[in-house]
């Protein structure tokens, strides 16, 4: 149905037109000129000779990218940035290259590097003129936090893990016998908003399917990693139904947790760490993720079987990610640990203030800043 909501959301609510005409404003986003130094980013460090930082793109496009490299221009900076959506979407990917080329005119000191989950994205932008290299995000899932829970009772044949939107298609999971739902609202959306869309889902809830977050009138609170983890365990199978989006970290944190995966067919990169013997991929209607679901149920897969068949696959693409962030560096270095060769940050972001990131990467700074 058409209204407001979806006028406002168009990508969100799927209404296809009005989704990739959406992507052309990302043409006229200016990144912010002025950053308070309390002001909370993400990003991590993961080197300072050269100072290479993996900055999130919050704020669109570039997160802080602009801003360090105004306050030292002189500075060789290699900004990575993670692709959050997939850019797979001429529009989308138009609105990125257009906003790289004027990063670029405006730093030419610096690099910028788009990190993109798929080849096909790595492909389109390297057309438009994009400096980008295929790095799937959900490589940087720490292992540690998501793992089997050995002796823990499976009381669900699925778990979703997702946002509760409409583009995520719970309604794919109703002919699920039972099923968990791990879930968060966005936070940009207004309380009324987030309301109804709750409303509207805990109504239309078949039995035998719960929200295991706390639920308030207007919102759900958000599960740690611990709690997710739990929450894994209680179910035989992992859902992914949305159609497009980027990675989804929920997906390799089931195979992670031991769960096999039932998943639709999607653009945004999520299968990177696919196996066909831990992932099945079925077609978007609730029929076959229901036999999708019933079938990897009876296939019995031990979790560490699970776990180990996609740890080896991440394991090649660390290796590549590796030697990519030692030739941007223009020498070996020394490993960190078994798994990385330079300071290694869950996601590879973390939450900061800003004053807190300029002082480590200002100790590189090889004059004092510009007022």
């Amino acid at each position: 149905m058409l209204n407001f909501r979806t006028l406002q959301y168009p990508f969100l609510f799927s209404i296809p037109i009005l989704s990739q005409a959406s992507g052309l404003r990302g043409l006229f986003a200016r990144s912010p000129r002025t950053f308070s130094p309390t002001t909370p980013i993400m990003g991590h460090v993961l080197d300072l000779d050269p100072p290479i930082f993996c900055c999130q793109p919050q704020p669109w496009p570039f997160g802080a990218a602009h801003h360090f490299a105004s306050r030292y221009p002189d500075e060789p900076f290699v900004f990575l940035t993670p692709i959050t959506m997939s850019l797979e979407r001429p529009t989308f990917a138009l609105s990125l290259a257009f906003q790289h080329r004027r990063f670029r005119q405006a730093h030419p000191r610096s690099r910028l590097i788009v990190m993109a989950n798929t080849p096909a994205e790595e492909r389109l932008l390297h057309r438009l003129g994009v400096d980008v290299h295929l790095a799937p995000q959900n490589m940087f899932v720490d292992e540690s936090m998501y793992h089997p829970l050995p002796g823990h009772e499976r009381s669900y044949d699925a778990i979703y893990n997702a946002q509760l939107a409409p583009m995520k298609r719970h309604e794919l999971a109703r002919l699920v016998p039972s099923c968990a739902y791990v879930t968060k609202m966005f936070g940009r959306w207004s309380p009324q908003l987030r309301r109804a869309q709750l409303g509207r889902f805990v109504r239309s809830l078949p039995q035998r399917h719960v929200i295991l977050n706390e639920v308030t009138p207007d919102n759900v609170l958000p599960m740690n990693h611990v709690q997710v983890n739990e929450a894994m365990a209680s179910a035989h199978v992992g859902l992914c139904l949305s159609k497009v989006e980027g990675a989804m970290y929920a997906s390799i944190e089931y195979l992670l947790a031991g769960l096999p995966v039932v998943s639709t067919r999607s653009t945004g990169g999520r299968d990177a760490f696919f196996h066909p013997d831990t992932t099945l991929v079925v077609d978007d209607d609730p029929r076959s993720v229901q036999d999708g679901v019933a079938a990897m149920k009876a296939r019995a897969l031990p979790p560490d079987f699970v776990r180990a068949t996609t740890l080896r696959l991440v394991a090649a693409e660390r290796e590549r990610f590796n030697t990519f962030i030692d030739g941007l560096r223009g020498r070996e270095a020394r490993r960190t640990d078994e798994r990385w060769s330079f300071a290694y940050h869950h996601k590879l972001s973390r939450f900061g203030l800003l004053s807190e990131f300029e002082s480590e990467l200002g100790r590189r700074a090889r004059r004092s800043p510009e007022p």
